[in-house]
């Protein structure tokens, strides 16, 4: 599953309102959310919440594209192929 930050969502940053108002739609659903650690002048934590970019296009009703659904597949596809999987972990 891929997860995104809301800037990295949005492409600028989203203020405290919507942030909190998406924080507290995903706490709703209990989803699982992933600590991106950031520059400390970014976010005086130093880390943002990621969210599941099925959450965030439903969230913001937005569909997205056939072309950008088959860049998240390709990418997810080289993931797989990228982890080292002993052929006894296999099902045949």
């Amino acid at each position: 599953m891929e997860y995104k930050s809301l800037y990295a969502y949005l492409g600028h940053g989203a203020g405290s309102k919507l942030g909190k108002e998406v924080a507290t739609k995903a706490s709703e659903l209990g989803l699982r959310l992933e600590k991106v650690t950031v520059d400390k002048k970014l976010s005086s934590s130093g880390f943002v919440y990621a969210y599941p970019v099925d959450f965030l296009n439903e969230y913001f009703n937005k569909e997205e594209s056939l072309e950008d659904r088959v860049k998240s597949l390709e990418n997810r596809v080289r993931q797989l192929e990228g982890r080292n999987v002993s052929k006894d972990d296999l099902p045949f």
